[in-house]
């Protein structure tokens, strides 16, 4: 038999998620999605709207969760901390799937931090859940490695969730073996744990940094459409755009200008 689950999620990641359970025939019992998670800048990436449309349980928030257990407690970039009664409905585990290698990278600024401090890899991260943030143990991190210096937190982050939905499948397999998921207590003296107002804090440049921090940091927070990396002049802030997102961008903007000028040359001799 399938295991059954309850799916938090956010986020393109969280649905590919949940297609991946429901062509695998898990018992989805509830998908937790808040609407708030609908992002505009993600279209047809809606978990919430994709679940509705399959016809699974789809609530607002897990306070509306019914008390009934499942094998799986599955957090898949989920926005809240699960909520200890919710993580007491899960037999074999409650399991969060974190886009970063822990426990180096916890919290919120993980690709960030990651391109700031030059890091030589990457990776993400499956590990039980305890009543902390990214604190429990660990099922298996991936890791790659990393040039910092040609990444941005959007390319990263791509990176980085192509191989979480590796990571979700292994543990789709692990899952249906029906053995004992590994269980590796995290290393106290690597944790860390970044809070959100840490994580703007970064995001202002020294006003006496040389170009290649200020070009640092305007690649570790390139994530449109957030306010990116600034300089504060006087009252205002002035965003930086990374110096090899411009020079793509203008690729992208004039790759097709000769066959567009081509045209009109065609269209001044018609046949």
């Amino acid at each position: 038999m399938k295991p059954s689950v309850i799916l938090l999620g956010a986020k393109p990641g969280s649905l590919v998620a949940l297609s991946v359970m429901l062509e695998r025939g898990w018992n989805v019992r509830h998908v937790v999605a808040s609407h708030k998670f609908d992002y505009p800048w993600f279209p047809n990436a809606s978990l919430r709207t994709f679940a509705i449309e399959r016809g699974l349980s789809v609530l607002e928030s897990q306070k509306d969760l019914p008390r009934e257990p499942v094998d799986f407690v599955i957090s898949y970039m989920f926005r809240y901390l699960v909520r200890p009664e919710t993580l007491a409905l899960a037999r074999r585990g409650a399991l969060n799937f974190h886009a970063a290698p822990l426990p180096e990278f916890a919290g919120w600024a993980f690709y960030n931090l990651a391109i700031l401090e030059n890091a030589p890899e990457y990776g993400c991260s499956c590990h039980f859940m305890d009543e902390g943030f990214d604190t429990g143990p660990l099922v298996k991190v991936r890791r790659f490695r990393i040039d910092a210096a040609s990444e941005t937190a959007y390319s990263l982050e791509a990176r980085a969730q192509k191989e979480m939905v590796r990571l979700f499948c292994e543990f789709c397999r692990m899952a249906e073996s029906g053995d004992e998921l590994p269980r590796e207590a995290q290393d106290p003296a690597r944790m860390r744990y970044l809070r959100l107002e840490q994580l703007e804090a970064l995001k202002e440049v020294p006003p006496d940094a040389d170009d290649e921090t200020v070009q640092r940091h305007a690649r570790a927070f390139w994530y449109p459409p957030y306010e990116g990396a600034y300089l504060r002049l006087g009252a205002s802030k002035v965003e930086i755009v990374p110096r090899l997102v411009k020079e793509h961008l203008g690729t992208l903007l004039h790759s097709a200008d000769l066959n567009a000028l081509q045209q009109v040359a065609r269209d001044c001799w018609p046949d």
